[in-house]
């Protein structure tokens, strides 16, 4: 018998078909790991577990569809890093993480996933330096209960950082069978974490790409997420390269993420192929990435964007903080318009309901889940979270208006609650032990265990203390130049002023 779980007394928050969001006294029926029943007064079973949730909002859990997981131990390094700062010390140290690493990074990041209510995340996981590496991001994945589409990344990897060298092979001699490997497991806790793959190649050659993907099509992986810059001036786009050897396509699920800089063939053909855009506002800000492109006025793509926080060691791990950055840029850019020009806008551009439906359905419909998740509807998975509609940050806001409250006034401590898959992993504010599985363990270095965030923590923290270490041996400006040359950047466009 599944287990029922009734939510009394709540706002809930629903969509309607335009996607806009609205609150109605009402409960929720949770029957194993769907709803079961949305309406006012439902008269609990017996058996079923009530929790009174007067004075609160019950919501649908975010969706975060661009993050690197497993980095969790860089934190506190990157506070002033721009792009090409980051490309070293950031994006090419997945080496210097070892297996055990990745497992409590990535076990951290995901409570903190569950933490500020993301209840999904798109994984671009660029640690791939052996066959373990992945195997211990999964495990990781699946003990904390997160919602998750593991991106396995054929990755840039660094040989040697003194004298600095890349290894020159970008598809490593193990990955392709460490893929079918896992692929042959997938998906993994319950179907929770379902395996895509995150690729960047797109310089490789045409047979080799349309060969590759036919191989990765024929392993049931629909799930592709890639990272999209400028392409180099005559070079076609990496979206063209994409279109060209059949990766976009609507029979793929395809994440483009950050996009700043489509051009309008780019534009066309991702509307026509049905992919998605992945803006992380405010990441691509700090680094000079350029404007957000989710509420991008040049480039009409907000039907096909959703959000995603992207590196978690550099900014708070909030999609709702990522609304709020899409939303307070896109405003300022508008309204500079207007005083460029002595004037005054009647009225803004974008709204808060626009800036909730890009964390929310939208979300879901990037990651092809929106007849599951994105939000509250009968038969759709348990992924709830629940807000404290009276703490010093949402009273007056969530009673008057709850999409305003959550999107402008809400954190991570107002979230009281957190259900995935129907099962309770956050409670009174407190994220829940996890449990690890012998197998799974290690890669921790555990045997089969209940691990409290303290356990967590402190072996984040241990990993934190060996990492940095290593890090400080390397000399970042030596690096800097190979690694901006490899990733398609011009180190002479460096300059400290204009």
């Amino acid at each position: 018998m599944s287990m029922k779980t009734l939510l009394k007394n709540g706002v809930v928050i629903v969509h309607d078909a335009d996607d806009n969001a609205r609150g109605v006294k009402s409960d929720v029926l949770i029957d194993g790991d769907r709803i079961a029943q949305i309406a006012p007064d439902i008269t609990p079973s017996t058996g079923a577990d009530v929790i009174d949730c007067s004075d609160k909002i019950i919501a649908p859990g975010f969706i975060d569809t661009h993050r690197h997981m497993y980095n969790t131990a860089l934190r506190g390094m990157h506070g002033n890093d721009l792009l090409h700062d980051y490309l070293v010390k950031g994006i090419l140290q997945g080496g210097t993480f070892k297996p055990r690493d990745i497992f409590w990074g990535q076990l951290a990041s995901s409570l903190e996933c569950i933490n500020s209510g993301t209840t999904t995340v798109v994984d671009h996981s660029h640690l791939n330096y052996g066959e373990d590496h992945p195997k211990a991001a999964i495990a990781a994945t699946v003990a904390s209960g997160l919602r998750s589409v593991y991106g396995y990344c054929f990755t840039v990897r660094v040989d040697s950082w003194s004298p600095f060298a890349l290894n020159q092979s970008f598809i490593a001699p193990f990955a392709l069978d460490a893929l079918k490997d896992l692929a042959a497991s997938a998906p993994f806790g319950n179907g929770r974490v379902t395996l895509g793959v995150a690729f960047d190649g797109w310089f490789l050659p045409h047979d080799m790409l349309k060969s590759l993907f036919d191989d990765i099509r024929g392993l049931g992986i629909r799930h592709i997420t890639t990272h999209n810059g400028a392409s180099p001036p005559g070079r076609p786009t990496s979206i063209e390269t994409m279109h060209a050897c059949g990766v976009l396509s609507p029979k793929s699920s395809v994440i483009l993420s950050h996009a700043n800089f489509l051009s309008e063939n780019d534009v066309k053909f991702v509307k026509e192929n049905g992919a998605y855009l992945s803006s992380t506002p405010s990441v691509e800000l700090q680094m000079g990435m350029g404007v957000p492109v989710c509420f991008d006025a040049d480039r009409d793509v907000q039907s096909c964007s959703a959000l995603g926080v992207d590196c978690h060691n550099v900014v708070l791990a909030s999609i709702v903080g990522e609304m709020r950055a899409a939303l307070v840029n896109s405003r300022a850019v508008y309204n500079g318009k207007f005083q460029a020009v002595g004037k005054m806008a009647a009225k803004l551009n974008h709204t808060v309901q626009e800036a909730y439906a890009l964390g929310t359905i939208h979300g879901a419909r990037a990651v092809g889940m929106e007849k599951d998740i994105g939000s509250l509807e009968v038969g759709k998975k348990a992924d709830i979270i629940v807000f404290d509609a009276v703490s010093p940050s949402m009273i007056c806001g969530a009673q008057l208006d709850p999409i305003t409250a959550i999107v402008m006034h809400s954190t991570p401590g107002d979230i009281v609650m957190t259900f995935v898959d129907g099962i309770l992993r956050k409670i009174d504010g407190k994220i829940l032990p996890v449990q690890v599985s012998t197998e799974d363990g290690k890669f921790a270095g555990v045997d089969a265990a209940t691990l409290s965030w303290a356990d967590v923590g402190n072996n984040l923290l241990q990993t934190q203390n060996s990492l940095k270490d290593k890090i400080k041996e390397i000399n970042p400006e030596v690096a800097k130049k190979e690694a901006m040359a490899a990733f398609g950047m011009d180190p002479s466009k460096i300059t400290p002023e204009i």
